[in-house]
């Protein structure tokens, strides 16, 4: 465990505040959730992800849409967590996907960054929410333009999320 040599009071509530520098190490946004975990003597806080709770059925799932002729990828609110793409798991999401899961907006178009390489394809966006949070996306990516029945896909996988999550 490293050592950061920052000393705070507990206050007469029992709060503590962490330290900026690591709550941006960390990632660690205002409003978020962290685990409180105790082991022997020692408090240990972590950040708190929904959906990496959920990362090996979301592969699971994706596994049983991957006769679409689409890839489809499912992140959290910073990384890929399951892919039919097997070279960006794992990877981080850009800018635009975290606004949209932000923005808790779906978005329709062509081209998009994954890893910084630009992907030549159709894509659809959708946020996953529950219990009134974005707590990631679906990425749908075709050769083909977006149809209807890609929506339905990205609707069944956030609706099987959602209720794993709930």
């Amino acid at each position: 465990m490293k050592n950061t040599g920052v000393i705070r009071k507990i206050d007469e509530l029992g709060r503590i505040v962490v330290p900026k520098e690591i709550r941006k190490n960390l990632n660690i946004r205002n409003g978020e959730d962290v685990q409180i975990y105790v082991e022997e003597d020692k408090i240990i806080l972590k950040k708190y992800q929904k959906m990496g709770s959920i990362k090996e059925n979301a592969q699971k799932y994706l596994n049983l849409f991957n006769k679409i002729n689409s890839d489809i990828l499912i992140t959290d609110r910073e990384k890929i967590i399951a892919s039919s793409l097997k070279n960006y798991l794992d990877e981080g999401i850009d800018s635009k996907v975290i606004s949209l899961i932000n923005d808790r907006r779906q978005e329709i178009g062509h081209g998009l960054k994954i890893n910084n390489e630009h992907i030549d394809k159709y894509y659809s966006i959708a946020p996953i929410i529950v219990d009134a949070d974005s707590v990631g996306a679906i990425i749908l990516l075709s050769s083909k333009e977006i149809n209807e029945a890609d929506n339905v896909v990205i609707d069944i996988l956030i609706s099987l999320l959602s209720v794993e999550l709930y």
